[in-house]
């Protein structure tokens, strides 16, 4: 199903494709950085749930300024469903509810914890409670 004329009247919806992010909620992310100062000292970072990447977008411009070979800075996207590419973000296709996709994320930090871990997802509506 496509965009309601509704979502295209959006001002944040508008903003986002003027500055080139991949999805509004983009702008969640920075208000929370704002706020809170979320990136501070942040060189290892885990978004989870990344589809479409716009807060993989968010990471990879304040922590790398622009600069895809930042030293020490990695970023590391998960999610179901491969994302397009985008620079200097390590992109993992795989279940965030299994441990070798853990085991994958640890290994891209060579040992080192992550300094920040950021997720905007939400339960599948037709999952079952078990």
């Amino acid at each position: 199903m496509g965009r309601s004329s509704k979502d295209k009247r959006d001002i944040y919806y508008r903003l986002a494709k003027e500055e080139g992010w991949r999805a509004r909620s983009a702008f969640k992310l920075l208000q929370l950085d704002e706020e809170y100062r979320l990136f501070q000292g942040v060189q290892r970072a885990v978004d989870l749930c990344a589809a479409p990447g716009s807060w993989s977008q968010v990471l990879s411009r304040k922590l790398r300024g622009g600069d895809e070979q930042s030293r020490g800075v990695k970023i590391v996207a998960v999610d179901l469903q491969a994302m397009a590419p985008l620079p200097g973000v390590i992109q993992i296709q795989g279940d965030i509810t299994k441990v070798s996709t853990a085991h994958e994320i640890i290994g891209h930090f060579e040992g080192q914890p992550a300094d920040l871990v950021v997720c905007d997802g939400a339960p599948d509506g037709n999952v079952e409670n078990s």
